[in-house]
């Protein structure tokens, strides 16, 4: 019960920052337009210094060869069962629709709200694991994912320059050389850092608050793509991260990224390639909404199978 209740707390608290990125749009003190620009400074800048300070704090030696091929396949393998379960649902939504819920299906929130819930349950190595979730998931993101939304050609760019790889290209040299930093290098990385969880949450209650009320109880599809994101496929990853018996601290920070909502990544993607940002904004929503009670559960779930 104490795991249960540790986990509803760091859920409870990241409610209470979506609820202020709510409270500040409604009030007006944010736009759309500072929302798109905060999501860039933390996309950009802020998680690459998470990645890299959660190196910098991890144990020397603590990391073997194998435990880290495993931080970066087992988060492959869930993106794979959630592609190959998302062609099984949503063929009579228009197309439009079908793919915003299959993208949101695919991709949850590992940063913005993975990271978060990782460090308050199991502290910095945790964070250091789930960093190889973001830089896989950006791959999958940037190449299926942008494809599939409707932008193009797949990026090269995109592909080595996103905020995952950037991060690992640098923190990994540091913690596997031990190289020292001074701390003039070190503090502004861990304060620049710090800022992941206020801002992330901030902004995706700001777009929820895009979003009229009446919407969301009307769209049933919604629910079941989200009994699908927050049940359905955490439970199957689970089971495949459990078979590989990694240690306990990697297959607890596996288990809940996997678990975690909608990715904020569906609502950018869908007002930039011109998908339907309504229906992204309420699958955002909804399923961090009901992560407060399905997230918890998963994290007991994982607590009886250590």
């Amino acid at each position: 019960m104490e795991a249960f209740f540790a986990v509803v707390m760091e859920v409870a608290v990241i409610l209470i920052l979506i609820l202020v990125g709510y409270i500040t749009v409604k009030r007006g003190m944010f736009t759309k337009e500072s929302l798109s620009s905060i999501t860039s400074f933390l996309l950009y800048i802020v998680t690459p210094c998470l990645i890299v300070s959660s190196f910098l704090s991890a144990e020397s030696g603590r990391l073997d060869g194998w435990t880290l091929l495993l931080a970066a396949a087992l988060p492959a393998a869930s993106i794979v069962i959630s592609i190959a379960a998302s062609y099984l649902f949503f063929r009579r939504e228009t197309a439009d629709r079908r793919r915003v819920l299959r993208f949101s299906m695919i991709f949850c929130n590992v940063g913005f709200m993975g990271i978060p819930l990782v460090e308050g349950i199991v502290g910095s190595e945790g964070v250091l694991y789930g960093s190889f979730f973001i830089a896989v998931f950006n791959i999958f993101c940037w190449t299926y994912g942008y494809v599939m939304m409707g932008g193009g050609k797949v990026k090269l760019r995109a592909l080595v320059l996103n905020p995952g790889v950037i991060g690992i290209a640098v923190g990994l040299p540091l913690y596997l050389l031990d190289v020292p930093l001074p701390q003039l290098v070190v503090e502004p990385v861990e304060l620049i850092s710090a800022l992941n969880t206020p801002l992330a949450m901030i902004v995706v209650g700001g777009y929820i608050a895009q979003v009229k009320l009446r919407a969301f109880v009307s769209d049933f599809a919604v629910y079941r793509m989200a009994a699908l994101r927050l049940v359905v496929l955490p439970l199957l990853y689970l089971a495949v991260v459990w078979l590989a018996r990694p240690n306990d601290t990697l297959l607890m920070s596996t288990a809940i990224q996997g678990a975690t909502p909608v990715a904020a990544n569906c609502v950018l993607f869908a007002v930039q390639y011109g998908s339907d940002a309504e229906l992204a904004s309420k699958s955002v929503a909804v399923t961090t909404a009901l992560s407060v009670i399905t997230i918890p559960l998963i994290a007991v779930l994982v607590q009886v199978l250590l």
